[in-house]
């Protein structure tokens, strides 16, 4: 009956995620293969928008100069950021992967919607599209992963995040430098940029799980026991927000967040001029081609993807994030100062293979620290605010991107992209002074807390074990 259709389907969506939600928190195996579902996730979420490697042969097509891209990018840029200020809370509140299911499915809809695109109007109504609904699971994901992620291995789960844009990066530059040689056309790259969006989606709509919102107030693990020493109130379900004003009015009173996202937004000045026009770089400023520039900045990507897990493992190890964060910095910004005086001279393709290997290096050392202790910081402030948190720093690195886009190409186009490579330097400096102001743990307070927790666990087994005897 119509009257009854509504309440039919509020009913089907609260069994999917009544299946899709687990009542036990999952270990061994189990987790990390739920991580690694997440990771796969933010691949696709990734890899459907990756437009660096065709802007070669798109702009052309579209009669488009590149600081017209450039404020057509801001714009697309802003509207994510506003989606994934709402769509944080959402997630909060009524859990991740129903949000991750339906905006994946909607964005690889949105991919082949591409195909149509013949003109700037067209073009702006398919990438709005796809950027609004990328924003909402913006926050969606990064929480999902703090879920799933006790503080030990915290580092290492984000690093297997962090691989999502990064992976899709390296697979969208690999793919188009081998292709593009043989079907010529950015078209192309839309239908094989579909076909792997869909055989990536189906694990994800299959097996990947939510936990139930108790569980997701109780996954401090390491910091329980240090909490109860200290007489804290443990985190309920009932904290939940209970509404998106009411969500950031508890965030943003915090000053160690703003100081935090700030710092990783000038941060993210450098490697999003690499994520955006890496491949523009090599062909403006060296003359390489298309397919050449995207293998070179495949290199930048693979070397990342193998520091953010090497670096994850480390600053797991140690149980410390401030100090592995400044160094990376401070390893960027001494590799950028080394490869400003290249950009516009003739150089060979080995040292700029060179440059671009220890630049996805360098640029994962500063990176998986900061996500880890954010995401840290967070839980310090409340575990049911954590896709809010991210989705504050989705704006703000929107907001950011919204103006350097447009910014980058005019200063490439005036003055050249060493002077815009200067800018994001002196950009990173900003963020290892916000590092060091951070409240981040060194080694012996990080160590310090693990031995806490590691006697509490050890008293607790005890025990049990004398109740088990008294029995």
């Amino acid at each position: 009956m119509p009257n009854e259709q509504p309440g039919a389907s509020a009913g089907r969506v609260s069994e999917f995620v009544r299946a899709r939600t687990l009542i036990e928190y999952p270990r061994g195996g189990h987790r990390w293969s739920l991580l690694l579902l997440t990771m796969l996730a933010s691949i696709l979420a990734s890899f459907e928008f990756q437009l660096a490697p065709l802007l070669p042969l798109l702009l052309p097509y579209l009669h488009m100069s590149r600081i017209g891209y450039g404020y057509l990018i801001t714009s697309l840029i802003l509207l994510g950021g506003i989606s994934a200020f709402y769509g944080g809370p959402l997630a909060d509140r009524y859990g991740r992967v129903l949000v991750i299911d339906v905006c994946l499915a909607m964005v690889i809809v949105l991919l082949f919607a591409n195909v149509l695109i013949t003109n700037v109007t067209t073009f702006v109504i398919v990438r709005a599209a796809m950027g609004i609904v990328a924003g909402l699971m913006a926050g969606a994901l990064a929480a999902l992963v703090r879920d799933m992620s006790p503080r030990l291995t915290r580092a290492l789960s984000f690093a297997l995040l962090t691989i999502g844009p990064v992976g899709s990066n390296w697979l969208a530059a690999a793919i188009a430098g081998a292709t593009l040689p043989i079907y010529h056309t950015w078209q192309s790259q839309i239908w094989i940029m579909g076909v792997i969006g869909i055989a990536l989606y189906i694990p994800i709509a299959i097996w990947l799980s939510d936990l139930s919102p108790e569980l997701r107030m109780r996954i401090f693990k390491s910091e329980i026991a240090a909490m109860a020493a200290e007489g804290r109130r443990l985190p309920t379900a009932a904290e939940l927000p209970s509404s998106t004003r009411d969500a950031y009015a508890r965030l943003l009173k915090h000053f160690e967040i703003w100081l935090l996202v700030v710092g990783i937004a000038l941060f993210l000045i450098l490697y999003t001029a690499i994520q955006a026009f890496g491949p523009l770089i090599f062909t403006d400023a060296f003359h390489y081609s298309a397919a050449n520039a995207a293998r070179l900045t495949s290199y930048f990507w693979l070397s990342n993807i193998a520091s953010l897990l090497l670096t994850g493992l480390i600053s797991d190890r140690l149980q410390t994030r401030k100090p592995i964060a400044i160094i990376g910095a401070i390893l960027v910004t001494a590799l950028t100062a080394y490869w400003i005086p290249m950009i516009g001279h003739a150089t060979p393709e080995r040292t700029l293979a060179l440059v671009a290997t220890m630049m996805g290096c360098f640029l994962g050392i500063a990176y998986v620290p900061w996500a880890a202790q954010f995401s840290e910081t967070l839980e310090d402030i409340s575990p049911a605010l954590q896709a809010t948190g991210w989705a504050f720093f989705g704006l703000v690195a929107r907001a950011l991107g919204a103006i350097t886009a447009p910014l980058s190409l005019y200063v490439a186009v005036h003055h050249g992209w060493g002077a815009w490579i200067s800018v994001a330097a002196w950009a990173m400096t900003g963020y290892i002074i916000a590092m060091f102001l951070s409240q981040g743990r060194f080694y012996r307070a990080a160590k310090a807390a693990v031995a806490l927790d590691t006697a509490a666990r050890a008293a607790a087994l005890a025990a049990a074990g004398a109740a088990g005897t008294g029995r």
